[in-house]
């Protein structure tokens, strides 16, 4: 094809090009600048705009730019979002409030006009300062992004998380890390509880460092201290390998105080194989998902009539056992992987489950080569039996929130103690569980809380040798565990103010349940569980020496 333009034509275009003289700048450019003024946690901050030249009337946006979630995928690019609106005055200055400022950090801006007359200030980064109780306990803010409240137990809501010092806690920096509700039951209280993920391992409290935590609201336990007595009795029953350890904090969730709560370690897996200086040791078996090759431990199981876990299963016709670890892998977007628990690993721990279940309950079952001693372990059987059955909780004979686990090769571990604000004489709901001279776990009871008419824990004290080895055991404990009212006490008085800000906000008297026992006020419900567990270790030492 011929060219329809000529070499001197084009030559001529070019220096035309190179000669255009730049565009020059308005004198008159419209500029604004911003300014924002904190009015401290849960009150409302100033924001100014000024622009000039003024326009007069010209309506204002104040924007802050929302963050792109790592952790989740609430926010997979950020935007500007409006939060308040103004007008310029006759000096182009424009006041602004934003109700309930964030508490984590944002980037603002100021804008006014649109299209070719838009102007737009440069950006402010803000966060609100937070506030304290200043009742002597650690303070823990934890903050969703854009302030979204924690509003299901189905996912998780990204934020930050910090921690200000105080009684046995040092400060933590902000932390991205990312909330879900937790509970069962629980969750449908007013005051609520947490699950935590952290992004990175941190050792909060001198607890071990970790991702996984938990913020347990102790609601119905209007000592708020069952939870903690729980983690000192474990502490004594040595032949658990591990009991959580926790420490109370007052909490604030974005901006808004929510009450005492104790921070707490999750029932997770460490993998020795894993474990690096300083982690924090948990459930000491490996980590199991699609790439293992040895099915046989790393097994963590809750009997759980709800069936609650990714994957449960039926212990012969003895109830639900949800396996709790390995469980499915999912992704940031909640869909699984299936890099997690696989069908034969399900097999093989049903399998195991019911072959203990059968030597437990078959006529051999005393048998230290053929019954139940061949599958479970003695001492640890022994142990979280006796502590069980000292605070007497109400989901505790294989109903609800009781743990085992399996190491590979080995047996089943009973253990980790946990949720324990419905026990030690507040709920009255068959079986005489708020008496203290009474056995719950170790005969059968017509109650509403199990699975069947006889349990585990019933089955095993069927055999002599496991009732002499609690006796034996017992007097070995006895004199830690007498230690319990003193402990008590410490606690008490280090939660003292916590538990007065705790209930100028919730009710000290509400009956969550009807079958609930309030005492009317704190130092009552202390009083009384003081009482309580001082009596009920007195009266199992009579049965066992």
């Amino acid at each position: 094809m011929k060219s329809l333009f000529s070499a001197a034509a084009i030559v001529s275009l070019s220096l035309g090009l190179l000669v255009m003289p730049p565009a020059l700048p308005q004198a008159n450019a419209a500029t604004g600048t911003l300014s924002i003024v904190d009015g401290g946690s849960g009150t409302a901050a100033k924001a100014t705009a000024q622009f000039s030249p003024a326009a007069s009337g010209q309506a204002v946006k104040l924007q802050v730019k929302t963050l792109v979630t790592s952790m989740t995928v609430e926010v997979a690019s950020a935007t500007w979002k409006t939060v308040a609106t103004g007008a310029q005055d006759a000096s182009g200055k424009a006041t602004l409030s934003i109700a309930n400022p964030l508490e984590v950090k944002h980037e603002y801006r100021a804008v006014t006009g649109s299209g070719s007359t838009q102007v737009v200030t440069g950006t402010v980064k803000y966060a609100s300062k937070t506030a304290t109780k200043k009742t002597g306990l650690p303070v823990v803010y934890l903050n969703t992004n854009e302030g979204k409240t924690i509003s299901t137990r189905s996912r998780y809501f990204e934020g930050r998380f910090a921690i200000k010092a105080g009684a046995g806690c040092t400060a933590v920096s902000s932390q991205v890390a990312a909330a879900k509700g937790r509970g069962n039951s629980s969750w449908t209280f007013e005051k609520k509880s947490y699950t935590v993920k952290l992004d990175d391992k941190v050792n909060l409290c001198g607890l071990g460092a970790s991702k996984k935590w938990a913020l347990v609201a102790n609601h119905y336990d209007k000592s708020l201290l069952r939870n903690s007595l729980a983690g000192f009795i474990g502490s004594k029953m040595t032949k658990l390998a591990w009991t959580p350890k926790s420490k109370p904090v007052d909490l604030y969730i974005n901006g808004a105080y929510r009450g005492s709560y104790l921070l707490i370690e999750r029932i997770a897996v460490t993998d020795p194989a894993k474990k690096k200086p300083g982690d924090a040791v948990r459930v000491s078996v490996p980590e199991l998902d699609s790439g293992s090759t040895d099915k046989t431990g790393g097994y963590v199981l809750e009997w759980d009539f709800r069936k609650g876990a990714d994957h449960n299963v039926t212990v012969g016709k003895h109830g639900y056992v949800g396996i709790k670890e390995p469980e499915n892998d999912y992704d940031e977007a909640g869909k699984d992987t299936g890099k997690g628990i696989t069908a034969a690993q399900i097999k093989y721990i049903d399998g195991y489950l019911d072959a203990a279940d059968k030597a437990l309950f078959g006529k051999n079952f005393k048998s230290s080569t053929k019954g139940w001693r061949k599958y479970i372990s003695l001492p640890s059987a022994v142990d979280y039996y006796i502590a069980m059955e000292l605070m007497k909780p109400l989901d505790g004979n294989m109903y609800a929130s009781v743990y085992m686990y399996k190491k590979p090769n080995g047996k089943l571990y009973f253990g980790p103690l946990w949720d324990f604000d419905m026990a030690a004489g507040n709920a009255d709901r068959g079986g005489k569980l708020e008496t203290t001279n009474s056995w719950y776990l170790r005969d059968p009871l017509k109650i509403a809380a199990r699975q069947s008419a006889d349990t585990w824990f019933n089955r095993l004290n069927d055999d002599p040798g496991f009732r002499k080895a609690v006796s034996k055991r017992w007097t070995q404990v006895h004199a830690s565990l007498k230690k319990s009212d003193s402990y008590l006490a410490s606690q008490s008085k280090t939660i003292s103010k916590s538990a007065a800000s705790n209930f100028k906000l919730w009710k000290v008297k509400e009956k969550l349940r009807t079958y609930q026992i309030v005492k009317g006020t704190w130092s009552k419900e202390v009083s009384y569980l003081r009482s309580w567990t001082k009596s009920r270790i007195s009266w199992m030492n009579k049965q066992y020496r």
